[in-house]
């Protein structure tokens, strides 16, 4: 399969009104600046968003990369992984549990995934490197340009710094005592590029921490801003999440661990996947 058929089918599994989109579109409607998550059903839609008058060479072009460009092949195989449901991710940071969360397993040890939501952060942000590293053309300064400026980029800074981050550990964020993803970092960033390396599964990953190194400013400026609207984004998020979410669900950690349940990053990486072929095209295109 191409990997333009394998966005396509990535992008099939999200109609404007299935649970997950609305999901992240909900978040960005309580989050203040966040992206406008307009629908993309086609490669075609992601180049008409970058350039709405693009020509039909221009987007014959975007098809064509998308269909052969390994890179980009690349964005959709990390995006899959990032996905905890059954994948390494689950194993590596203990979040498994919001299975059992999904399930109505609500006991105490269940509840209490500090250790584990701190790993995942971790993990995700240096899943959400690697992406952004084989995304986007140019330099490392390019390729954190497009991240801050282009749509699927922004999508995915906030909804991995409300969800992710903000969310979970909303205390620390707006506690004022530092920067929230340099003590995440400081304390588990070893052992995390450790079974980040291993999850690759043999996939060179020398580029990743250096391009995370580069991202954690802006991942941190829309981690800070989240963090002011948790209560609302915990609200929103509540309505989309499985029927283990009762009125009794207060703690934000737990609705963070329930979005682990929605295959979020599939969406968003499709995403950002098509506009990566987008970008190559209207970049190389006459």
């Amino acid at each position: 399969m191409s990997n333009e058929l394998a966005i396509q089918d990535f992008l099939d599994e999200f109609p404007a009104d299935a649970k997950t989109f609305k999901l992240v579109k909900g978040i960005f409607k309580v989050v203040p600046y966040s992206p406008d998550l307009g629908h993309y059903a086609s490669v075609d839609d992601a180049v008409r968003a970058l350039k709405p008058d693009a020509s039909a060479a221009e987007i014959a072009e975007a098809r064509r990369i998308a269909a052969e460009d390994p890179e980009i092949g690349r964005v959709l195989w990390m995006a899959r992984l990032m996905d905890v449901g059954d994948s390494g991710y689950a194993i590596a940071t203990g979040l498994s549990v919001a299975w059992q969360l999904f399930k109505g397993n609500r006991t105490s040890d269940v509840l209490e995934t500090d250790t584990q939501q701190r790993n995942d952060a971790v993990l995700k942000a240096l899943g959400l490197a690697y992406m952004v590293w084989k995304a986007y053309p140019g330099t490392t300064a390019e390729k954190v340009e497009a991240f801050r400026t282009n749509p699927a980029g922004q999508a995915l800074a906030v909804y991995y710094g409300s969800i992710e981050v903000a969310l979970p550990f909303a205390d620390n964020a707006l506690s004022g005592t530092g920067n929230l993803l340099e003590d995440l970092f400081s304390k588990h960033g070893d052992a995390g590029t450790s079974s980040f390396t291993a999850l690759a599964g043999g996939d060179e990953v020398g580029g990743v921490k250096a391009m995370l190194m580069e991202m954690k400013g802006q991942l941190n400026r829309v981690v800070e801003h989240a963090s002011k609207y948790t209560e609302p984004v915990a609200a929103s998020a509540k309505q989309y999440l499985p029927g283990v979410m009762d009125g009794a669900d207060k703690v934000a950690g737990v609705i963070a661990n329930a979005a682990d349940v929605m295959p979020v990053y599939r969406l968003l990486g499709a995403r950002l996947a098509a506009e990566a072929a987008a970008m190559r095209a209207l970049g190389t295109s006459a």
